[in-house]
């Protein structure tokens, strides 16, 4: 796949990261235990819950695989649509594999979670209960690196609609803001199936006729085609 191809699969591996976080999230997931519930509530929840639970571990996995090809989309959309801002296309990306690494490390310990109530390990079930409680900060982290990035880089060049950029600031801002943050973490897959819908429409194939290094003289011009922002008037 092309990076042409790349960029019109945005929108679909972004509407496929909202299925999975609404399946995960809204339909499979129950309310679990906060940090501070005795382990025996723990491990009764879990054990109630388990199938639905681990269900909601493996359709995130999903989700992650195809948010971790959006971001590497995004990051190649970024880069072309501001060239002399490229450097948040990178950004975005960085911050992009540190949510998604989070989000993993949830997975796992959510995993073991589960399996430690089957096998009534009490004391261990109320632990991985307490740090499931405290691995969202490193997705947060993530998060409000990827959303800064791609508002700055938005805001900072016209190709793609300014509203767009002061949203990814805003949920920047919202991640250092304590529970608020939780809303950031809602809005960020609307956001890209957005952004994932525009970004095809406002770049376009474009031919660009040039000589490769080494070319002989008199031989035909290799026509080489790239993806540039259209211009708006």
């Amino acid at each position: 796949m092309n990076n042409e191809r790349m960029l019109k699969a945005l929108c679909p591996l972004a509407v496929g990261y909202l299925v999975a976080f609404v399946l995960a999230f809204f339909v499979l997931s129950r309310d679990t235990p906060d940090q501070n519930a005795p382990a025996a509530r723990v491990v009764a929840f879990y054990r109630d819950h388990g199938t639905r639970e681990t269900a909601a571990v493996w359709i995130v996995g999903i989700g992650l695989a195809l948010l971790t090809f959006y971001i590497s989309g995004l990051r190649t959309a970024l880069r072309r649509a501001y060239p002399e801002h490229s450097w948040l296309g990178t950004a975005a990306f960085a911050g992009g594999m540190v949510f998604v690494t989070g989000f993993a490390v949830i997975g796992i310990n959510h995993y073991a979670l589960v399996q430690a109530a089957h096998n009534n390990r009490v004391t261990l079930a109320g632990d991985l209960n307490f740090i499931d409680n405290i691995l969202p900060l490193p997705v947060m982290l993530g998060l409000g690196v990827m959303s800064l990035a791609v508002g700055v880089a938005i805001l900072s060049g016209s190709v793609l609609p300014k509203w767009l950029g002061v949203i990814g600031v805003l949920m920047a801002a919202c991640t250092v803001a304590g529970p608020i943050g939780f809303f950031a973490w809602l809005a960020l897959p609307v956001y890209f199936v957005i952004i994932g819908w525009i970004i095809p429409g406002r770049l376009e194939p474009h031919e660009h006729a040039g000589t490769e290094p080494g070319e002989r003289a008199g031989q035909p011009r290799m026509r080489m085609r790239h993806l540039v922002p259209r211009s708006h008037h």
